[in-house]
């Protein structure tokens, strides 16, 4: 089930407006469907995504529409059953989408993506070998952040469901909130997350362990898309902090930029577009 993530209490006005916009309102131009990996709570995706939408809405002359899903496999599900004009989404669901389905890679985000565990300031540890036994939470095992640390783990000799246990979250906030609660040794976050947690629960975070970077997230185009992934991508790419929208969703992300995704990044995304494939029990 998608959620459709435009609507909420402060925008409905807003929404009336936009509505009521020439060619809006009758019709005549179908808005656009941006999906975004569920990442962070709708109403925090809403906000932060707010001024790229307006921004896009600008570039392209027609309304757009941010949704999300209820979980990052029903995100990639929906994606590949071509629910979506664009998608942005993490580095291994891009290249499954790539090589299965014929999506084309348009930008990613100049802020590489890596895994932090941060753990509880007033109930720290300072071992690998003191998770042994206990929880670790973040968002969904799909993750490419769980990805990555769940392998960190098994490197350092700890095994999923053996030495410790994993608990989805339905946010990177949960999940530092259950850690701050004493619901979990660790949580799993991403460079964004960090930076967008509320202060008083980050004042009380400490980092444990910093993983080292993994491609961000990418926007993806269908092979049969309405607007021309061309637009887009220029659109994308001239979007930057130094405009008023640009300042905004950059400062709130700490995304810092936009970039091109080349051929040899992709394909250097097939081990750990393998290990979700795996997860995801995808028919080879």
């Amino acid at each position: 089930m998608c959620v459709n993530i435009c609507f909420g209490d402060k925008l409905r006005l807003v929404i009336l407006i936009v509505l009521l916009l020439p060619g809006w309102a009758s019709g005549e131009t179908k808005p656009l469907r941006i999906g975004l990996l569920p990442t962070l709570s709708p109403r925090v995706l809403l906000n932060n995504y707010a001024p790229l939408r307006q921004y896009l809405e600008e570039q392209l002359q027609q309304p757009v529409q941010m949704w999300t899903a209820t979980d990052f496999r029903a995100f990639h599900e929906q994606t590949m059953a071509g629910e979506y004009d664009f998608v942005v989404t993490a580095a291994h669901f891009a290249r499954l989408a790539q090589r299965e389905a014929g999506w084309l890679p348009l930008a990613t985000y100049k802020t590489a993506n890596r895994a932090i565990l941060i753990m509880s300031g007033k109930h720290p540890i300072s071992s690998v070998e003191e998770i042994r036994g206990k929880v670790i939470t973040s968002v969904d095992p799909l993750a490419l952040v769980v990805t990555q640390s769940v392998q960190w783990l098994a490197e350092k000799g700890l095994r999923q469901d053996r030495d410790y246990r994993f608990v989805d979250a339905p946010s990177f906030n949960t999940a530092a909130y259950a850690v701050q609660q004493q619901e979990a040794v660790l949580a799993i976050i991403s460079p964004s997350a960090y930076k967008q947690l509320p202060e008083p629960l980050k004042s009380e975070m400490r980092v444990f362990q910093t993983l080292p970077e993994v491609p961000a997230l990418i926007w993806m185009a269908p092979p049969k898309e309405r607007v021309e992934p061309a637009r887009l991508k220029s659109a994308l790419l001239n979007f930057t902090p130094e405009t008023p929208e640009g300042r905004q969703f950059f400062e709130a992300t700490g995304y810092a930029g936009m970039r091109a995704v080349s051929d040899e990044q992709m394909q250097s995304l097939d081990g750990i577009a393998d290990r979700v494939k795996n997860l995801l029990n995808l028919k080879q």
